[in-house]
């Protein structure tokens, strides 16, 4: 099994201005494994340029743990803060003037950390001229950013963030500038390296197109993830597709999506899902023999005899004489009793189901249905 380059536990991010607070991560959890290439997903605030700021080292957690090649970020120093951007992370930006200089050469501007590394003249040069070539401009190290097209400066900026072959690659809509043609090729060299160098890839962004052709698509939701969705290895007949996925709108047919469920039993539901909620905030929670169901508090109507078996999950008062239902927020989050997560092994994850007057949720079996490219 492959280690894990990146974890997040429990973080959380609040900036304060004054006396106001903002809570950009509310305990986000996270887990990318060495040579995935996954993408993260939201609406603008939902917290990935946060979390994305603190994995390169440019910001600090309140509180949680963030850990990315076995470097604690919170216990990093300003000495080590440095070094830790320059050998562990490499940055792609969306816009080319924070990925290359414009008075350096492409040669130079892959130079440059190479030479805050302490890299001898003879190694720097000879590393910067194969990486021109591993990214398709071995004849172009001596043009400037302005001469090249803009495909070819991200190509560029690729070289420069791997040019001390950090473990992982942070790139922030590294398309968002770019035609659907140059986005297809910058993804593929992106791939091509991916798979070359064994590099780690997590890649921000709002276009489709590329979510659909990395390993893991995570939902960024008012600060925590909320769902995965994960490309399949062989597509289901066109007789078994049930919508796309809440976020992005991948395929059913390519894709399956998950919610995360958190330790506690604490998930968000998609907006679609949470409509359901949205007169009283409660619901009632059915644990079936291999599911969850989830129904608008009063819809719900059990069978006599499940009615008088079981306690409240709380406090234990008998389900005969006392009705129990779980609080449904405004943002879709609800915590799931305790006894549905003792009954069913949802690993953190579930699959969701709408069905006519409820929601259904199921373990997410770990089959050859789905694929991750390490």
């Amino acid at each position: 099994m492959q280690e894990h380059v990146v974890i997040c536990d429990n973080l959380i991010k609040i900036y304060k201005a004054r006396d106001l607070e903002v809570v950009a991560l509310q305990g986000l959890d996270l887990e990318v494994r060495q040579g995935e290439m996954i993408a993260l997903v939201g609406a603008s605030g939902s917290g990935k340029s946060t979390l994305l700021n603190i994995l390169g080292g440019l910001d600090t957690p309140t509180a949680g743990r963030a850990i990315v090649a076995a470097h604690d970020l919170s216990r990093l120093n300003e000495e080590q803060r440095p070094h830790y951007r320059n050998l562990i992370v490499g940055h792609l930006w969306q816009q080319s003037g924070r990925n290359l200089l414009p008075d350096l050469t492409i040669a130079d501007n892959i130079q440059l950390p190479q030479l805050l590394k302490g890299v001898r003249a003879s190694r720097y040069k000879q590393h910067t001229q194969s990486l021109l070539e591993l990214v398709g401009l071995g004849t172009m190290g001596k043009k400037k950013p302005l001469q090249l097209s803009g495909g070819e400066q991200q190509r560029a900026a690729l070289a420069v963030a791997l040019a001390n072959e950090p473990p992982l690659l942070l790139a922030d809509e590294p398309t968002g500038e770019l035609d659907s043609a140059t986005t297809l090729e910058i993804l593929a060299f992106m791939r091509q390296l991916n798979h070359a160098l064994g590099i780690t890839i997590i890649i921000v962004t709002h276009d489709a197109t590329v979510a659909s052709l990395v390993d893991r698509t995570l939902a960024i939701r008012d600060g925590r993830t909320s769902t995965e969705t994960i490309r399949r290895q062989q597509p289901l007949p066109l007789d078994n597709l049930h919508g796309g996925s809440t976020t992005i709108g991948l395929s059913s047919q390519t894709h399956q999506e998950s919610l995360f469920v958190d330790r506690t039993g604490m998930l968000q539901l998609p907006s679609e899902a949470a409509t359901f909620f949205t007169e009283s905030g409660r619901a009632d929670v059915h644990v079936a023999t291999d599911h969850v169901e989830i129904w608008p508090t009063g819809l719900f109507v059990p069978s006599p005899e499940s009615a008088i078996h079981g306690k409240s999950a709380v406090i234990g008062l008998s389900l005969a004489s006392h009705a129990e239902t779980a609080l449904v927020d405004r943002a879709g989050r609800l915590q799931l009793p305790k006894e549905a997560l003792e009954q069913l092994s949802f690993n953190g994850r579930v699959r969701l189901s709408l069905v006519e007057q409820h929601i259904e949720l199921w373990p997410v079996q770990t089959t050859l249905d789905t694929q991750r490219t390490y």
